[in-house]
This record gives C-alpha cells, sequence and structure tokens, in this order.
C-alpha cells in the first residue's frame, strides 16, 4: 500500500489513473468520495462505462457505490445478471447491463467508495481481492491527506524511511503543522507511529490537547483514548500507522489509521475484570483491544470506526468546553 502512495502520491488522480494497470483483473473503476456526512461527488472514471454508471448511481440513488457507502461493508456483485441484484437496483442493474457490464464491486472509503467494473461474470479471485483492497486503503491515505491539505512527503517525510516508521531512539516522528495556532482551527499534528513511538505520540497529544483548551480530567482521558486507539493500531494493524489530529468548529478531532487485517467487529465491548485501561507507560501493552475501544467511546464526544480487510480507521472527537476545565 505504501508503495502505491510514494509511488502515485500525492495527487489521488494519479493514483486513480493507474487504476486498471493495477488491477489486472478488472476493466473499469470509479471514484465518489466526498466529506464525511455529505453525498459523495464522483472523482474519477477510467473509460465511458464506469463514466455511466457512476453517474447513474448519483442521478438514481441506488447501486453498490451507495450501498457500501452506507454500510461501510465491501458490496460484491459477481454477476448483476442475477435476479436478486434486479430487484435491489431496479434502474442501476438495467444500466449497468446495458453499458456491457456484468461484475461489479464496490469498496468502502471514510466516505464514499471505490468502485470497479468488468464485462466478465464472476467473483474477484484471492489475488484480485487483494489488489483491490491494497488500491482502496491507498486511496484513501491519499483522500485524507488531501482534506486537511498536507502534501505526504512534507508531512510525513521526517518520520518515515521506506516503508516502516523510523523507531530509532530520539526520533520523535511526529510533525506539527503549522496551519493552526494556538486557539484556532487547522491541523496541529500529523505523524506516523510504531511501538518505539507510542511515548513521544502521547506526550505530543497531551501538549497540544492543553494549549487548545482542555483541562483536568477532560484532557488526561482524551490523551489515554488517544492513546488507547494508537497501541491498538500497532497491537492489532500491522505493528504501526498513520494519525491525524486537528481542531474544527469547536472540538478535537483525530483520525487514526492502519492497514492490518481488520477488525472482526467495529463494535467494542466491556472489558473484563482485572483489565485496567489507564494505566499505560509508552510501550505496547499485552491485551486485546475491545478494553481499549470501550474507553475511547466513554472518554470521546464522538467516534466512527471503519474496518474491512485492508485495514481500520478510527475518527473520533472531543467537544472543547472551556466552562468545565479546571
Amino acid at each position: 500500500m505504501w508503495d502505491l502512495v510514494s509511488a502515485y502520491g500525492p495527487d489521488v488522480t494519479d493514483l486513480c489513473r493507474a487504476s486498471t494497470a493495477l488491477m489486472t483483473g478488472i476493466a473499469g473503476m470509479g471514484l465518489s468520495a466526498g466529506p464525511a456526512g455529505a453525498t459523495p461527488r464522483i472523482r474519477h472514471f477510467s473509460d465511458i462505462a464506469s463514466s455511466r454508471l457512476e453517474s447513474a448511481q448519483l442521478t438514481l440513488d441506488e447501486g453498490p457505490c451507495r450501498d457500501a457507502t452506507a454500510t461501510r461493508e465491501p458490496v460484491l456483485v459477481a454477476d448483476l445478471a442475477a435476479g436478486s441484484w434486479r430487484r435491489r437496483w431496479p434502474w442501476f442493474t438495467r444500466a449497468a447491463l446495458e453499458a456491457g457490464v456484468r461484475a461489479v464491486f464496490a469498496l468502502p472509503l471514510h466516505a464514499g467508495a471505490v468502485d470497479l467494473y468488468r464485462a466478465m461474470p464472476g467473483p474477484l479471485n484471492s489475488a484480485d481481492h487483494l489488489a483491490a483492497a491494497t488500491f482502496t486503503a491507498a486511496t484513501a491515505e491519499l483522500l485524507t491527506l488531501e482534506r486537511h491539505e498536507l502534501h505526504l512527503t512534507e508531512t510525513f517525510g521526517p518520520g518515515w524511511r521506506g516503508a516502516q516508521p523510523i523507531d530509532a531512539a530520539g526520533a520523535s516522528g511526529c510533525v506539527t503543522s503549522s496551519t493552526a495556532s494556538t486557539g484556532t482551527d487547522g491541523v496541529l499534528l500529523a505523524c506516523w507511529f510504531g511501538p518505539a513511538l507510542l511515548g513521544p505520540v502521547r506526550q505530543k497529544i497531551g501538549t497540544l490537547a492543553i494549549q487548545h483548551g482542555l483541562r483536568g480530567d477532560h484532557a488526561h482521558r482524551f490523551v489515554l483514548a488517544m492513546h488507547e486507539a494508537v497501541v491498538n493500531a500497532v497491537v492489532h494493524g500491522g505493528g504501526h500507522g498513520q494519525l491525524l489530529l486537528w481542531r474544527r468548529d469547536g472540538s478535537l478531532w483525530c483520525e487514526i489509521s492502519d492497514h492490518g487485517p481488520g477488525m472482526s467487529t467495529p463494535e467494542p465491548f466491556d472489558a473484563p475484570p482485572g483489565i485496567d485501561t489507564g494505566t499505560d507507560t509508552g510501550t505496547a501493552p499485552d491485551r486485546s483491544g475491545w478494553a481499549g475501544l470501550q474507553f475511547i467511546r466513554r472518554a470521546c464526544t464522538s467516534l466512527e470506526i471503519t474496518t474491512d480487510p485492508g485495514g481500520t480507521r478510527l475518527l473520533l472527537s472531543r467537544r472543547l468546553d472551556l466552562r468545565s476545565a479546571v
């Protein structure tokens, strides 16, 4: 995934233009994406057929992209000619078949989806599915950086070497954005992290949280929640990940992503007796992720989880209320 980001970033359009060459089992590709909570807009299509299908979904408000965006689950259709799909998307299915498309595969983004098409019916084989998941993960990373007006190399270069985060002693791996001063909206922190960077990342988040208005127990719980999310990414998400922290509309927002195998369920549940979620020392603890997710949900104003075989993304927020400061 990082090879694709490095080769085609920071412009997501360049990656999309290479889609059919990167995924040999796919004939056409479309990308619909937009801000969270808004209707995704068409960002790219690779050919006439994919253009027609992306436009049909936008106009008809039905189809695999719409379903994948709403459910945040992949929608994999091996043969649109099957009766069940005709009943589910009557108008979209008709348009797709008229365009010569038989198989469609929609993989969700944080807000939107990557749509893959081909004329021949049949499911994705394991190699095609891996290529599609990798491509979607790279697309998600570039869209995240674009949304916050961050250039990949300028933002993450100091904390990244090749395909692994810098974990050498003394390397912070953190980059503080200059787009936001204390008390104003903008990106506050962008960093890669790995096991050796858990302490520095936690310390940096704590400093920024206090600078931007959190105090006392509110700041403490927010920092612990961020730390839990980062630890979960390290322990369960492949050993490293990406963090973005920003201030917007009176809240601190944080997006933490990894590219591990995904979670079995996005819903946190109670930790068993004896688990303490607040005694981290800056190293990766040996414990399961559900206790941390439960703590995060309780400590933050909002929590959204997107997970699939290409990785997991947590979007969380904490409302700033200076009247509660101590």
